[in-house]
């Protein structure tokens, strides 16, 4: 009897220690993934590796350039010569961006996520665009915007061998000022 009471205290004792190790696992696993966290010091150092962040956290440290001023729910970040921006939208702890960050660096915390806009969309904008652009009731500068942006998402679809274009954005979950 003694024997059977030893051999069920071992596998009990077994089994905990067991169910402790995985609870340290499963807690050193969570720490080591914020750790793990990818980072990227720029904006073009991120869309090297854009495709394989998709869905995933992130962080991103780059300058704003631009706040949205009625909502306080976006803001821009640019690369180094400032062709390329990405938006940031105000999530998790983040409840919006001020208008005082505009020139400040900051490192976002957010989920990588992308928009395609079809070649379909593509071309029914520039048909309802030459439309407008027909009617002659919009300024002729802001057709020629217009007209530029569908040409360089044109451009980018033919230079990547795609049937869409990508927007490329990041849900916020929190941000620090770095300067």
């Amino acid at each position: 009897m003694r024997k059977l009471l030893f051999f069920f205290a071992l596998v009990f004792l077994a089994g905990a220690c067991q169910n402790n190790n995985k609870l340290n696992r499963a807690e050193n696993g969570a720490e080591k993934s914020e750790m793990e966290l990818t980072s990227f010091s720029s904006l073009d150092d991120l869309f090297l590796h854009v495709n394989e962040n998709l869905d995933k956290t992130i962080k991103l440290t780059g300058v704003v350039t631009h706040t949205c001023k009625h909502s306080g729910k976006r803001c821009f970040l640019a690369n180094i010569d400032g062709n390329e921006t990405i938006r940031i939208e105000a999530n998790g702890k983040i409840t919006g961006f001020n208008q005082e960050l505009v020139g400040s660096t900051i490192t976002v915390t957010g989920i990588l996520k992308e928009r395609r806009l079809t070649k379909e969309y593509i071309d029914q904008w520039e048909e309802k665009l030459n439309e407008k652009i027909a009617e002659e009731d919009g300024s002729a500068e802001t057709c020629a915007a217009e007209n530029n942006n569908i040409n360089k998402m044109r451009q980018w679809m033919k230079k990547h061998g795609k049937n869409y274009y990508s927007i490329f954005f990041m849900e916020g979950i929190d941000y620090d000022v770095v300067r």
